[in-house]
């Protein structure tokens, strides 16, 4: 990491990643392919904990978490809780934003395959009640309606499907371009395990900012996004959309370290805000 300073912005990082700063507009995270290239447009600027950070919304994906049938059907057994505010941020603030941004969203799930299930660790066999793989049996829905739950936390089952409206949006999404794209893990972070399907969309697309929400914060969200900033990309937690059923402290250690080290902590509705306000060319940036 290094850190040269010009007439006006600070560049922070190498030749091949770096980061603009300004003392008044904050930090520019569009990656030009030089620090004296002309600015990227379209261009989003998003309130942080720290400072203003704007990004290019075609360099940039929402990376939702975990938000499955599992964790937060009432079929399953789940009640009301941190998952469902979650919920309720993406459907009403952070998915529209997104929409109004032009920015896609990568849906990352539980789905393990057979091949893995083999080798699967102890220590994620642990917190499974039943046991990976196992049947969930047939579980009855809000409307009365009876259906098989699938296997256990398995690729492709009901019980590893997107909740309530968050798959009507992953529908919708798929169909937008750029285009919404899920995946599947087989551990806590999308990145584990050699070069996984979703490092390699990230890659090849040329996505360079990531903004997280989800569930567990302090589990699989923050291993994600930990692993997102080891590989150099930018990482905003975006706080009310990341919950979790572990103490509260928890939740604010992940909050203060996306502050703190991870990159930036940012919310719904500065991320709602800022998709409300895009600069789309350098005229209309003057005005």
């Amino acid at each position: 990491m290094s850190t040269i300073s010009t007439s006006k912005r600070t560049v922070i990082g190498g030749a091949d990643n770096f980061w603009l700063f300004d003392e008044k507009l904050g930090f520019d995270v569009t990656h030009p392919s030089s620090p004296d290239s002309a600015l990227i447009y379209p261009r989003l600027t998003l309130q942080t904990s720290k400072t203003p950070v704007t990004l290019a919304p075609q360099k940039t994906a929402v990376v939702v978490i975990d938000m499955q049938n599992l964790f937060l059907s009432s079929a399953m057994g789940r009640e009301k809780g941190p998952g469902h505010a979650v919920e309720q941020a993406l459907l009403e603030k952070c998915i529209p934003a997104a929409r109004k941004a032009n920015i896609r969203i990568l849906w990352l799930t539980w789905g393990i395959s057979e091949e893995a299930l083999r080798s699967v660790s102890s220590n994620k066999w642990r917190p499974q009640k039943g046991g990976i793989g196992k049947s969930v049996g047939n579980v009855t829905l809000e409307d009365g309606t009876s259906i098989d739950g699938g296997r256990l936390l398995m690729k492709d089952q009901w019980n590893t499907g997107l909740h309530g409206g968050l798959a009507s949006a992953f529908e919708e999404g798929v169909k937008l371009t750029p285009a919404d794209a899920r995946f599947h893990k087989e551990t806590h972070s999308g990145f584990w395990g050699g070069n996984t399907e979703f490092a390699k969309h990230i890659h090849r697309e040329g996505l360079k900012t990531l903004l997280f929400a989800g569930i567990n914060t302090d589990q699989c969200v923050l291993a994600t996004m930990q692993d997102a900033a080891q590989q150099g990309y930018d990482t905003i937690m975006l706080k009310d959309a990341c919950g979790t059923v572990s103490p509260q402290f928890a939740q604010d250690m992940v909050e203060f370290n996306a502050h703190k080290a991870f990159g930036f902590q940012s919310s719904c509705d500065n991320f709602l805000y800022g998709a409300g306000h895009i600069e789309t060319s350098a005229a209309k940036s003057e005005l």
